[in-house]
């Protein structure tokens, strides 16, 4: 990601170590205990439907409790949010590790695990503009967004063994433990700081009344979110893995295709930051990545073997990092008294973006018979989006600093 001397400075500051190593430890904690709950549903039910229902209901939690509960980051002490919503998650998937529980019972408590999440997420994301300082503050979200990719791979991995053989009320258990100590990691290391805005009484009475009016009318926040909602076409080929790689007589590449996004990522990431130090720089590209993360899919139109296949997606998926620091100048433009909401209402968008791609795309590839034009086809509409936001992007940018220079 970046020069091992930044990631020394990155971790020598207490409060991002504590942040860091607890955002990593919970992120396996949640692979486990979604895989462990999966697993116990098949067991009890032998119904392959119950298990999938199960599986899905993880991803729904954040789409609701982040817009909804996104307030709280900014309504009291960020550190104060993030060690209760930490010791509350303990004592629930503490509850769920208790054998013999109800599966009704464990599956509404994952449910409750997962919104609470939400504020905690948005306290620490607030928080990071605050723990480091602006030259390190890009890299820093590189390191957490890279960490978390790589830990929820690690964790997926990991959590099939540990279920098959320790047994799931186990992996329950060491997922409570992990709550445990990202709380108590926490407390002790990031520093108490006022709430945000405690009453809204620290927004500005001309600016907008609320998160989601200052997203979507301050221009530089709405082409950035505009470019982050493309992930929703970007990730067609990993909804449509499966029929892909059928459709290349190579069932057993699934996995592959699957793991080179997240892998691809984490890559684009490094080479980004290796090669362009400069934030400033770094913005100026996000137009242009973000064109590129979405050009290589127009040409599935070509039905291209499974050595081209991968070559396109590895591309796209590098150029994707430019995620990173959309996110982090999204976050440092946005005034400190809306981040927790803003962050709530950008995580859910995201969220729904992807699934929702995936889903439709699923349902475009079944209506028309064809994978690989549908995955041309979200890449040529892409294109067009991308286009427009990098344009929309490049304007904002300028017109609030005219010695800003677009690419």
């Amino acid at each position: 990601m970046t020069s091992g001397g930044t990631i020394r400075a990155l971790v020598g500051n207490r409060e991002f170590r504590g942040m860091w190593i607890g955002s990593t430890v919970s992120t396996v904690g949640d692979q486990l205990a979604a895989v462990a709950l999966s697993l116990l549903v098949f067991e009890r039910t032998q119904s392959a439907a119950w298990t999938a229902l199960t599986w899905s209901l993880t991803l729904f939690p954040p789409l609701v409790s982040g817009p909804l509960l996104g307030w709280v980051a900014d309504r009291f002490p960020r550190r104060t949010v993030m060690v209760w919503c930490a010791w509350l998650q303990a004592a629930l998937v503490a509850l769920m590790a208790i054998p013999g529980a109800p599966l009704w019972l464990m599956i509404v408590l994952l449910v409750v695990v997962l919104m609470i999440s939400s504020p905690f997420l948005a306290a620490q994301e607030a928080s990071l503009p605050h723990v480091l300082p602006d030259k390190r503050y890009d890299d820093g979200v590189a390191l957490f967004g890279t960490s978390v990719d790589v830990a929820q791979m690690v964790g997926l991995a990991a959590a099939g063994f540990l279920v098959t053989n320790a047994g799931a009320n186990v992996a329950l258990a060491i997922d409570a433990a992990s709550f445990v100590w990202v709380a108590i990691l926490v407390q002790l290391s990031v520093k108490h700081r006022p709430a945000a805005d405690p009453r809204g009484t620290k927004r500005d009475p001309e600016g907008p009344k609320g998160a989601f009016t200052l997203l979507v009318t301050e221009p530089r926040l709405r082409s950035l979110m505009g470019m982050r909602l493309l992930a929703g076409l970007a990730m067609v080929p990993e909804g449509l893995a499966v029929p892909l790689a059928a459709s290349l007589d190579a069932v057993w590449a699934v996995g592959l295709i699957l793991a080179i996004e997240p892998a691809a990522n984490v890559l684009g990431v490094a080479v980004l930051f290796r090669v362009v130090r400069d934030p400033a720089k770094r913005e100026r590209l996000i137009g242009p990545l973000a064109i590129l993360s979405l050009a290589p899919l127009v040409m599935f139109a070509l039905n291209p073997n499974l050595t081209w296949t991968i070559v396109l997606l590895v591309i796209a998926g590098m150029a994707g990092a430019y995620h990173t620091p959309a996110r982090s100048a999204w976050m440092r433009i946005l005034p400190d008294a809306y981040r927790g909401r803003a962050y709530g209402i950008g995580r859910a968008a995201l969220r729904s973006s992807q699934g929702g791609g995936m889903a439709l795309a699923g349902v475009v590839a079944h209506s028309i018979g064809s994978v690989t034009a549908t995955i041309a086809g979200a890449g040529g509409i892409g294109l067009l989006l991308a286009t427009q936001a990098t344009v929309a992007w490049r304007r904002a940018r300028t017109r609030n600093d005219p010695k800003a220079v677009a690419i």
